[in-house]
Formats: structure tokens, C-alpha cells, sequence
């Protein structure tokens, strides 16, 4: 029977008043810390017992603190994770962590989850709930978690998870507290089950700060002493060591063995520790669970110690020579028990073998842990393989250095599928180390490619560097130097150095397919994609899709598809075929769940984010670019900021500039030249469009000649679609005649990025028709941007469609076709309200005043139109009319502005049209 609750009376009742609107449908996470025996579990049973009462089920997970439970450890007790198929065939993390979530309240009815302990939980288990605390908002589920208050009590795992639990808008901490005086001399006579003095209670309060834990152990000694007075332990060993001491011995021996095991152990394998049978064990086991020291398990065979203390306390002053004893004969006893199920005890058998390494040998603990990181890594729990993998290389010393240096690569991809590119770069550097001291060429190959191109200066250029330096060495296979030769034409083309890379890459993917390895052929692939990312290979990289996808497909990899998938999403962006773009995605996204890491979820995000942005979804599209922006500055991946930055300028370009697309971004964000360029044209562009001219001519001007620029193949016709902007604006004639010159090689295509990253600008045509139009070629600009509209309306591009059709517009009513002028506003009008395209919406509205003239003149100011279309000047006006110069000239300046005109020709168009 559980204690009463004590002291608790606040808190309880703020845990029930966040039940009420989570089973009203507005999701809750708290979160109640405190100091270890500070009363959280028992505060979280209590809630869960009004719970009950009220008919609403509970769920309840504890985490251990060792660190060899498997990954997903909370999830595994709370619902049947091996029926989720995650094993070897596990589905991406987003699909998983949606089917915990599914299972957690699959009638919907309302559920409460209680997670004990979980700052010791384990990383994966935290990012499922963090997924699940986020998208349950609106679902009638509360979670109440438990944790200790203190880093050095904390896992990693909650230390990385913690803040971003709690940033979430439905969570709140609850700290807990010591318990009041009053209360502390309540606990301490309700344990102890007789009357104690108030001295004596107050003693008690004094030395344990309030902590339930404590008073409880504390009022059962004295329930039990010969004596009244208060005999206080120094340490929580001393607690424990009493209630041991009314275990039998084989109970007492059973307990301090079965410590090394962890919080939950089963009991066959405790039994072999001390030389028993399982059965002998039973009655110890039941005194230990009468004594409150163990609690009963879900696993079948399986006890866990009551508290973590109790465990801790059990191993402390336990000689060295015993535990590498018991570590030794339980690492024999799990594999004697379970030679049919070794991947899922691989982890506490490393454990086990590596604290018996002190004097045996460490192969074991080395082949145990990397045995159990590769089932981690299967299993999508990237940061748990992180850590097994440094546990082997923790203990392996006895190994060669080539040995050592794989081992170092191996933690270096599940570092990077983690998400930690700083540390993974760590253990290239050391295991290329290792391979020049060992004279390793392939290690050294190796080495060289964990590691991808990300648009960073001195990243890429070291990664070609080391390519090099790999290539130079005699005797390496076919597939090793494909792979070479396909990494570093990836860091070339990164690096602007083009010179060679078809030549390169062709190479490359001669190699692979001589070699036959489909991983090779991929990385062959992704270079000769990269190299022929210019506008004239298109249909070579149309090509190299199908031949990625069905790779991918018949190697069962989805990881492979993916590239290939991304290389389809492209190509459609450069035919316009925005719809096809959508069904693809779908295609894309069931790659990435399968994959899994951020880095394939960022690409599916900006993929997602620009086919928003195409089809005038602008609210969609920064959401999603926000979300990839969030992934992106945690991974600290360069091409992130640009990839933002480059959505955000577009959709901006519809709705309205952003301030901070207004001003150059940071200086280490744009170092490089390439990088200058495309910062420069990211600013000039908004600020040219939100009328700070003179500001975006100095920023446009600094970047140089356009026919100068250095722009990768990939940009090229997104740097001339901008540039021409940018230069119609500032009146940059010249530059707008080179754009213009440029552009009509490209007339039939659609403006788009062709890296693997989707960018959509609309068709070049557009852009065509805008520079004709600042070149005074009205009659070409007419027919480009009628041309345009057309091309946008078939392919669901709507806000370029507006576009189209507002430029349209201000070129008809610059000649005079007011009727015209008047139609193509109109017809643009809904939607750009539609969409939200302000800037656009005044241009139109402005085109639509100016052309809604019949009866706005008034009867003198139509006189001196009709004066003005005859061609008589200002004076003869005067003199027609019998006025002054002066007020002849004011009128026919109030009929410009009146018509929205620059030019008395216009007048005359005019006149003439509304005489017929």
C-alpha cells in the first residue's frame, strides 16, 4: 500500500488542474523535479490514482540509468515496439514516433502517461516524446514526467532534450521541494507507525531538508529501535544497510550481487552470479519486495530495484575485485541464457565485459559494443550508437591502428547521422592519422570520405585536399578511387574550381560500374549529377534521376532513392511541371522516413518549402523553410542559411520584403566569393523592390561586371533572373541588356536551381519580357509577358501568374492601351488579394486608377486634352483657350497625374481611343 500523500497539497492540485483541459483536447506536459526521494513518483501516483478514479487510463514508463537498455527503452514499455517492425526493416524515425503516438490513445478517450526518472532516459525514447508533446497538441493526453534537478544526475540525452521539452507552449515545470516542518514530523511518524517526539521530529526535518525518501527511512529504523532517539545515517548507504540488515543473508548477498546488473535485472541471471539456481532465489527475491527494496517487473522472470539509490548505495565501498567479478560472471550468464537473442543484450554485455577489462581481455567489450552500435544504427538511435562506439574504442588499446582508426570512422557516420559535423570531423582527422601510421591507403581513403561537401570554404577544401592526398597512394581498388575521384569532383564544383570535373566524374562513374558495387555507383552518380548541373544537361540530368531512382529501388536502399528523387524534384522545378512536383514529393517523403537524420529531413523540407512558394502557398512556405532553417542551424550547415535566406528574398518578392532580407547577412556567412555574390544579390534585390534604390546600386555594383561573376552551373539562371531585377531597377541599362541577351537563350525554360536543393523563380520568359520592357522594347514586352501569364497559369505558378499580368499591365498603360491595361489588372486583382500579395495588389490598383478615367477629366481639363492630341504646345493652349501660360501648363500636368501618365504622347493615345 503506498504512503499518503504529504505535503503535497499545491502541487497535486496543480497537476489535476492541468488534467481537466488536456481531456478537454488541449494536450499537457509537466514536468516535476526535484532532488531524488523529493516525493516526485509518489506525487505522480497519486495524480494517476484520480486518473483512474475518473475512468481516464494510465500509462506509466520508467528509464534506467545505465546505459546499455535498449533504444526507445520508455517506448518498448509502453506499447509492443517489435510489432512496429523496427528492426532491421525499421521505418524513419517520423513514422515511428507516429505510431507510438497512435498507440497511446488509439479510442481517443483521453490518456495520462506517467514517465518516472527521465532524466536518465535515453536520447531516442526523449526525441519520441519530444515528437509526440508536439504534434498531440490538440489531443486529450497529459504527460507527467519526473526528474532529478541536478546536471550531474542528468543523461545526455535529457540535458540536449530538456530545454526544447520545455520551450513548448502546453509544458511546464513543477519543482519540488523539501516538506515544511509540519509535514516532515507527519511523514516521519506515519513511516515509523508510532508516536515521536517533536524534538526528535525536528531533528529529523533539520538533517534531511524535508526529503520524503529520507524521513521515511528514517521514521521505519525508529519503528523498529529498542530506543526513542534518532540515529541519522551519514549517508544514504547507512539507510540502506539497515533495511538490509533484516534480510536474510541469501537475500542480502542476492541484492548486492544483482546491484551491477542495473535498475530492472531478471532474475536468472542474478542467480547465476551467486551460484544458484533461479528457484533457490525466489524466496530472497520475495523478501527484498517485502522489504521494499525490489518491485516486481513487467518482463516475466524480471524484478527492479525500488529506488535507483538503493542500488547506488548497494555498490558502494564493493571491493574492485568483487565487481570485476560479478561484471564477468554476468557477461558469461547473458550469453549462457540468451545465445538465441545476442543484438538485444549486445549493449549490456559490452558494459558488462568492459568493466571486466581491468584484467582480462577487452577484444570482448570492443566486439560487443560495436556489435550493439550497428543494431542502434539500424535502428535509427544514432546518439546511443554514438555512445557504444566510443565505449569500443574506450578499451581498444590492444588493437592495431588501422583497427582503431575504422572503429573511429564508424563512430564518425553515426556522429554525423546525430547531427554533430564538428565531432565527426574529429575522428576523420584521427583515423587518417592512424592510417599514414600504419601506412593504411584504404583506411586512409576512408578517412576521407565519412565526410560530404557542405559549401563551406575551408570544410570543402580540406575534403578535396584529403581526396588528393588519398588518390596519390599506389594500390587502391577501382571502387576506392571512384569514390575518391567522386568526392572530390563534389568539393571542386563546391570550391568554384570546374576546370576537369566532367572529365572527373565521367571518370569516376567508368570505375564504379567496373567495380560493380551499387554504393559505389551512387556516390558516382551524386558527382556526375553535381557536374552537370549546367542549363545545358538538362535531359543528362533527367537521365541520371531514373537511373538514381532505380538504383535505389532495386538495392532496396531508400537512402539512394532519395537523391534520386531530389534529381526528379529539380527537374520538374526547370520544366515547370509544378504539379508533377507535388507527387513526387510524396514519393520523396517516404525516402526520408525510411533514411531518417536530419540532414535527408532538411532536404525534404526545402524541397516542400519552394513547391509552396511556386504555387503562391507563401504562408505554407515559410513554415516549412522555418522548419529546415531549425535543423539547419543545429547541424551548422552552411548551404542551410543560403537555402533560407534564398525562400525567404522570393516569397518576399510576392507579399513583401522581411527585414531581415534587407540588410548584407553576417560577414562569416559570406566569406567566400560565391558566397559574397549571392548575399549581395540576396540584399540588392529586396532592397532595390522595397525602394531603397541607392542603397541596392551600391551593393549591386560592388559585386562587378555580371559578365565577371563567378556563379556555379547550378545558380545560373537564378543569378540572371535576379540580376536582371535587380539591374531593371537601379537603371543599370547595360547589365539589363547582357541579362536580357542571356535570357532568351533560356526563353522556353523555367528559372530553377538544378544542386539537389529545389529553387523556383517562375519561367525565364517573365523575366524576358521585364527586361525588354526596361529596355523600351514595349512590343516585345508585350508579347513575353502575355507569353508569361499563359506559361504560369497552365503550370499553377499563381503569384507569378499576378506578376505576369501586373508588369502586362504598367507596359500597356505606358502605351496608352488603357483598355488593355485596365483587363490584365482586373484579371490579376482577386487573386493577388487572394494570396496575400501586397505589393502587387498596389501596383495593380494603381494600373486600374489610372485607366478608370472616363468623366474624371473635367470639361476645361478634356478641352486641353483634346488640344494636347492635336499637338498644339502650352502656349498655344493659352492662347487657344484665352488663359495664362502658367495655367495651361498646370492643366495639362493635372491631366498626367489625373491618367497616371509620364508623357503627353500618352495624352494623346488617349484621346483618341475614348473619341471611337
Amino acid at each position: 500500500m503506498p504512503a499518503a500523500l504529504i505535503g503535497r497539497e499545491r502541487e497535486l492540485a496543480d497537476l489535476l488542474g492541468r488534467l481537466e483541459p488536456a481531456l478537454g483536447g488541449s494536450a499537457q506536459l509537466v514536468v516535476c523535479a526535484g532532488e531524488a526521494g523529493i516525493g516526485k513518483t509518489r506525487l505522480a501516483a497519486e495524480l494517476a490514482e484520480r486518473a483512474r478514479v475518473r475512468g481516464v487510463r494510465s500509462l506509466w514508463a520508467r528509464a534506467s540509468e545505465l546505459p546499455d537498455v535498449p533504444p526507445f527503452w520508455l517506448w518498448r514499455q509502453l506499447v509492443d515496439i517489435d510489432d512496429l517492425d523496427t528492426g532491421d526493416q525499421i521505418s524513419g524515425r517520423v513514422a515511428l514516433f507516429d505510431r507510438f503516438a497512435d498507440r497511446l490513445d488509439p479510442s481517443g478517450a483521453g490518456v495520462l502517461l506517467v514517465v518516472d526518472d527521465i532524466h536518465w532516459a535515453d536520447e531516442p525514447s526523449l526525441l519520441a516524446l519530444l515528437h509526440v508533446v508536439r504534434h498531440l497538441r490538440d489531443r486529450p493526453i497529459m504527460v507527467c514526467a519526473t526528474a532529478r534537478d541536478t546536471p550531474i544526475d542528468a543523461a545526455p540525452g535529457w540535458r540536449s532534450i530538456e530545454p526544447k521539452l520545455l520551450s513548448e507552449p502546453n509544458a511546464r515545470l513543477l519543482t519540488l521541494t523539501g516538506l515544511s516542518p509540519r509535514d516532515s514530523a507527519a511523514c516521519l511518524r506515519g513511516a515509523a507507525d508510532r508516536p515521536i517526539p517533536d524534538s526528535l521530529a525536528a531533528q529529523a526535518h533539520a538533517m534531511t531538508s524535508g526529503n520524503p525518501f529520507y524521513l521515511r527511512e528514517l521514521g521505519r529504523s525508529l519503528g523498529t529501535a529498542v530506543t526513542a532517539e534518532l540515529v541519522v545515517p551519514a549517508t544514504l548507504r547507512a539507510v540502506v544497510d539497515g533495511r538490509m540488515a533484516m534480510l536474510s543473508p541469501r537475500a542480502r548477498e542476492l541484492l548486492r550481487a544483482a546491484s551491477i546488473l542495473g535498475g530492472e535485472f531478471a532474475i536468472a541471471v542474478a542467480a547465476r552470479l551467486v551460484d544458484r539456481p533461479a528457484s533457490d532465489c525466489l524466496a530472497a527475491v520475495d523478501e527484498a519486495v517485502s522489504a521494499g527494496l525490489l518491485e516486481l517487473a513487467a518482463a516475466a522472470g524480471a524484478v527492479r530495484f525500488g529506488h535507483s539509490l538503493v542500488r547506488a548505495a548497494l555498490q558502494d565501498g564493493m571491493p574492485l575485485r568483487q565487481r570485476i567479478l560479478l561484471h564477468t560472471k554476468a557477461a558469461h550468464a547473458i550469453e549462457e541464457l540468451y545465445p538465441e537473442a545476442p543484438a538485444a543484450h549486445a549493449a549490456a554485455l559490452a558494459r558488462h565485459y568492459a568493466q571486466a577489462a581491468v584484467v582480462g581481455q577487452r577484444e570482448p567489450a570492443v566486439r560487443w559494443a560495436r556489435r550493439a552500435a550497428e543494431t542502434a544504427l539500424r535502428e535509427s538511435a544514432f546518439e546511443e550508437a554514438v555512445r557504444l562506439y566510443g565505449l569500443a574504442l574506450d578499451n581498444a588499446a590492444d588493437l592495431g591502428p588501422a583497427e582503431r582508426g575504422r572503429l573511429r570512422l564508424a563512430r564518425a557516420d553515426a556522429l554525423l547521422r546525430a547531427g554533430d559535423r564538428t565531432a565527426a570531423r574529429a575522428d576523420c582527422l584521427a583515423a587518417a592519422a592512424l592510417a599514414r601510421r600504419s601506412g593504411d591507403a584504404g583506411l586512409l581513403a576512408e578517412s576521407a570520405l565519412v565526410l560530404e561537401p557542405v559549401g563551406d570554404l575551408v570544410w570543402d577544401r580540406d575534403i578535396h585536399e584529403e581526396c588528393a592526398e588519398a588518390l596519390a597512394a599506389p594500390g587502391l581498388s577501382d571502387g576506392l578511387r571512384a569514390r575518391l575521384l567522386a568526392r572530390s569532383t563534389e568539393a571542386a564544383l563546391y570550391l568554384g574550381r570546374l576546370d576537369g570535373i566532367e572529365q572527373s566524374s565521367a571518370r569516376a562513374l567508368e570505375l564504379a560500374e567496373r567495380a560493380a558495387e551499387p554504393h559505389i555507383v551512387v556516390a558516382a552518380l551524386r558527382a556526375r549529377q553535381l557536374a552537370c548541373t549546367a542549363p545545358e544537361h538538362r535531359q543528362t540530368r533527367a537521365e541520371l534521376a531514373a537511373t538514381m531512382i532505380a538504383t535505389g529501388a532495386r538495392t532496396h536502399s531508400p537512402a539512394t532513392e532519395m537523391w534520386g528523387r531530389l534529381w526528379a524534384i529539380d527537374s520538374l522545378f526547370e520544366h515547370g511541371r509544378l504539379g508533377a512536383v507535388a507527387a513526387e514529393l510524396s514519393r520523396l517523403r517516404w525516402c526520408v522516413e525510411r533514411t531518417g537524420g536530419p540532414v535527408p529531413k532538411w532536404h525534404l523540407l526545402v524541397a516542400e518549402a519552394a513547391r509552396a512558394q511556386a504555387v503562391g502557398e507563401f504562408h505554407e512556405s515559410l513554415r516549412l523553410a522555418g522548419l529546415a532553417r531549425e535543423i539547419a542551424e543545429g547541424l551548422s550547415m552552411p548551404a542551410g542559411f543560403g537555402a533560407y535566406r534564398s525562400l525567404l528574398t522570393m516569397v518576399g518578392h510576392h507579399v513583401g520584403h522581411f527585414p531581415e532580407t534587407l540588410v548584407l547577412p553576417p560577414a562569416h556567412t559570406r566569406g567566400e566569393v560565391r558566397n559574397r555574390l549571392f548575399s549581395g544579390l540576396g540584399t540588392a534585390m529586396p532592397l532595390a523592390e522595397s525602394g531603397r534604390r541607392d542603397e541596392a546600386a551600391a551593393v549591386y555594383r560592388g559585386l562587378g561586371p555580371p559578365a565577371q561573376w563567378d556563379v556555379p552551373p547550378y545558380f545560373a539562371t537564378i543569378v540572371l533572373a535576379t540580376g536582371a531585377m535587380i539591374a531593371t531597377r537601379v537603371g543599370a541599362i547595360e547589365d539589363v541588356r547582357y541579362f536580357a541577351d542571356r535570357l532568351a537563350e533560356r526563353r522556353g525554360e523555367h528559372v530553377s536551381g538544378s544542386g539537389g536543393t529545389a529553387h523556383y523563380h517562375g519561367p525565364a520568359v517573365l523575366w524576358l519580357g521585364k527586361c525588354s520592357a526596361a529596355l523600351g522594347d514595349s512590343k516585345a514586352a508585350r508579347t513575353q509577358l502575355a507569353e508569361a501569364a499563359a506559361v504560369c497559369d497552365d503550370v499553377g505558378a499563381a503569384g507569378f501568374a499576378v506578376e505576369a499580368r501586373c508588369e502586362l499591365a504598367e507596359v500597356l498603360l505606358a502605351d496608352g492601351d488603357l483598355d488593355g491595361a485596365a483587363a490584365s489588372a482586373k484579371s490579376a486583382l482577386p487573386n493577388a488579394r487572394a494570396l496575400g500579395m501586397r505589393p502587387w495588389v498596389e501596383r495593380l490598383e494603381r494600373v486600374t486608377g489610372a485607366t478608370d478615367t472616363r468623366g474624371v477629366l473635367s470639361p476645361r481639363e478634356r478641352e486641353v486634352a483634346d488640344l494636347v492630341a492635336e499637338g498644339l504646345s502650352n502656349r498655344e493652349i493659352a492662347a487657344a483657350l484665352v488663359l495664362s501660360e502658367r495655367t495651361a501648363q498646370n492643366h495639362v500636368q493635372h491631366i498626367l497625374t489625373k491618367l497616371g501618365f509620364a508623357k503627353r504622347a500618352q495624352i494623346a493615345a488617349w484621346v483618341q481611343r475614348t473619341r471611337t
